[in-house]
């Protein structure tokens, strides 16, 4: 038997069903949720970041 990786384009021919599409705006959603996310995870560790860096520039100026 061989096994190996399908080329090609989808096999899928038709309108897809209620249920599949109802499926796949439901993953969509939740993958753009968790973008969202992602996005301000990284928002808040970047403004943590220049923060620090202001209050340790602040702190550490020589008197």
């Amino acid at each position: 038997m061989r096994y190996g990786a399908r080329g090609g384009t989808a096999r899928a021919v038709g309108a897809p069903s209620q249920g599949l599409e109802r499926a796949a705006a439901s993953e969509r959603a939740y993958v753009l949720r968790d973008f969202r996310r992602i996005a301000v995870v990284v928002a808040i560790a970047l403004a943590l970041l220049v923060a620090s860096g202001l209050i340790l520039n602040v702190v550490e100026r020589p008197a």
